[in-house]
């Protein structure tokens, strides 16, 4: 019996979902994030703690997005497009991609996913990255896709100190990250949200300059 072939959205090419993928869906938390940054500096006291959250919230699907586009370009049995197709990883893929990250080279890094020099930028930044394993709490509240968002007693203070994502881990148990509410760690977590983005985006579109010019693009 004949594979079926595999359809991408909208009717795409294989090569123009991935370069779509990574323009558009790997891009938005950080434009996501940069939107509520700006809206909470003018913000009541009140809301900004639940502007941190929503850049918390975009922080964790950067992160799943990253480690989709790692698995998809280390482990070629399927086509790179396919892979993106796949449900996005949870605490357990980002736990194996942060340990594969932090005990390799960018270069060893860019063998491994068979990419040219021109990511090497990108994955000197992600070796750069600061404690990426600390990011997995926020994973784990979002993977199963019902996040919530907790500010404990905002309603009893003016200003939130700190806020909760909450959720239930892939096994069904409850999970809590927490992180501050301050503009200052608003802005943090939006600093990483977009290095984040844009090193999965700049893996993405190295592969696809890579496929272009080898004249295999449809």
């Amino acid at each position: 019996m004949a594979t079926p072939a595999v359809s991408f959205p909208g009717n795409m090419t294989e090569l123009g979902f991935v370069e779509a993928y990574a323009r558009s869906a790997v891009r938005k938390p950080q434009m996501a994030a940069d939107a509520a940054l700006r809206a909470l500096v003018f913000s009541e006291s009140g809301d900004r703690a639940i502007l941190a959250g929503l850049i918390a919230l975009e922080l964790a699907e950067a992160c799943r997005r990253l480690a989709a586009v790692y698995e998809a370009l280390s482990d070629r049995t399927h086509s790179v497009a396919r892979s993106l197709l796949r449900p996005l990883p949870g605490h357990a893929g980002w736990l194996v991609f942060v340990q594969r990250a932090a005990t390799i080279s960018p270069e060893q890094m860019l063998r491994e996913l068979a990419l040219g020099g021109d990511a090497l930028p990108a994955a000197q930044m992600l070796r750069a990255q600061p404690e990426l394993g600390e990011l997995g709490g926020l994973v784990a509240a979002a993977e199963t896709g019902n996040p919530m968002l907790l500010i404990p007693d905002l309603g009893k203070r003016q200003v939130a100190e700190e806020c909760w994502l909450a959720g239930a881990d892939s096994e069904g148990d409850p999970i809590t990250s927490s992180f501050g509410a301050s503009e200052g760690d608003a802005t943090t977590l939006a600093d990483i949200t977009a290095d984040i983005c844009t090193i999965a985006r700049d893996f993405l579109m190295s592969y696809v300059a890579a496929r272009r010019s080898a004249g295999r693009a449809h």
